[in-house]
């Protein structure tokens, strides 16, 4: 999980980083899609992995010119590495940063995956995001609401139970899923709590 302040979130809003309708809204008008919330959290895992904003910047343009799409980041698998995001075009590696160059094939077993994500095969958006391993957002089950992978099970049920007290055992045989999942969607919560 990549941490964004509130403050960092809309100064990214407003460079963009987001939809570019979004930035001229004034706060209490801001609605941010799921697409929106993917792409910050491209960025964010970009910046954590090294990439800086000029690169970024640099990567977004180029992406949207050529995918002709207004979330590019929400659309394609990346891939980290020296500074440069790569993605995988027509089943060959290019540098999205350097606008288009071509790279070695070979170079994608040494680079980071920017992922997470599943795509839909006709709108090639991102459909889902696992932030981390067994939480799944999707915008088709409970509103995005992080749950439990294979589940409709929000995390912050299963937070608030053992928040008030139930042993995850008794929340894990409650639910019908495993001890392990239980103290999964804990953690996750405790984590964004934490942020």
């Amino acid at each position: 999980m990549y941490s964004v302040s509130s403050a960092t979130l809309i100064r990214w809003i407003r460079r963009g980083v987001a939809s570019r309708e979004l930035m001229d809204l004034s706060g209490n008008e801001l609605l941010i899609a799921f697409e929106d919330l993917i792409s910050i959290r491209v960025v964010a895992a970009l910046q954590a992995a090294g990439v800086g904003w000029r690169e970024i910047d640099r990567t977004e343009e180029w992406l949207r010119k050529e995918t002709e799409h207004p979330s590019p980041f929400a659309t394609e698998y990346l891939w980290t590495g020296q500074g440069q995001v790569y993605v995988d075009w027509s089943q060959q590696l290019i540098s999205a940063s350097r606008s288009g160059q071509l790279a070695l094939g070979m170079l994608k077993d040494y680079l980071i995956p920017v992922h997470g994500l599943k795509f839909c095969e006709t709108t090639r958006l991102a459909t889902s995001w696992e932030p981390v391993d067994g939480v799944v957002l999707q915008p088709q089950i409970q509103f995005g609401t992080p749950c439990i992978k294979d589940t409709r099970i929000p995390t912050r049920s299963i937070f608030g139970m053992i928040e008030a007290g139930d042993s995850i055992d008794f929340v894990a045989r409650a639910y019908g899923i495993s001890e392990a999942e239980a103290r999964g969607a804990y953690d996750w919560e405790s984590r964004l709590r934490a942020a």
